[in-house]
């Protein structure tokens, strides 16, 4: 009984001391969904931009797509996290988590200036590359100050993206496995092993 109750002690301790160093609220499902929204947007890509398709007019489509996809997401996110901190008992906005948000954003928002140089200089080939590779240095460097086991995913996008670098032709694809069926892996194991267990 007394290991018990000293494990149980041991817990408590790890948990508090997570919530006021660690930005917790994250949701395997935020995860799901987003991957869901990326499938769903390439199946849309695919359906809309044929063989015939204008590149400028190809490109334009992506560009329209990736952007509510990632709207979608980051929406989702948000809502999701807000209301799983209500139920772990943590800020949603603090200190934390704007400190997590911009560890997340700087990778983030140089892959996007890189990939508005990208478009200008006309290297469309190594777009979806450079945004699987930013996207995980982002969940790497973010990693820090959320659940660690997000450096894994961070890890896999970054390993994908240095694939895609060197098959030309298969950037939707890459991007499809990347966003739609890595996110959603994730967030199943993400919730089997954090949240199924509290639940």
């Amino acid at each position: 009984m007394n290991k018990d109750k000293a494990l149980e002690s041991v817990n408590e301790i790890k948990e508090l001391m997570e919530k006021s160093s660690k930005f917790i609220s994250l949701s395997g499902l935020a995860a799901i969904m987003a991957g869901i929204y990326a499938l769903v947007g390439a199946y849309i890509a695919t359906q809309v931009i044929t063989p015939d398709t204008y590149l400028i007019v190809a490109l334009e489509l992506m560009v329209i797509i990736a952007s509510l996809v990632l709207i979608a997401a980051a929406v989702t996110t948000c809502i999701l996290s807000y209301y799983k901190s209500k139920k772990t008992g943590q800020k949603f906005f603090s200190r934390l988590t704007y400190r997590a948000l911009w560890h997340f954003s700087f990778p983030m928002l140089t892959g996007g200036v890189l990939c508005i140089s990208i478009l200008m200089h006309e290297y469309y080939d190594i777009m979806a590359s450079v945004m699987l590779l930013f996207y995980g240095l982002a969940l790497v460097n973010v990693s820090k100050y959320t659940y660690s086991s997000i450096v894994w995913l961070g890890y896999a996008f970054i390993c994908l993206g240095v694939v895609d670098c060197f098959c030309e032709g298969h950037s939707l694809l890459f991007w499809t496995i990347g966003f739609g069926v890595f996110h959603i892996l994730y967030g199943i194991l993400f919730y089997l092993h954090y949240e199924r267990k509290k639940s």
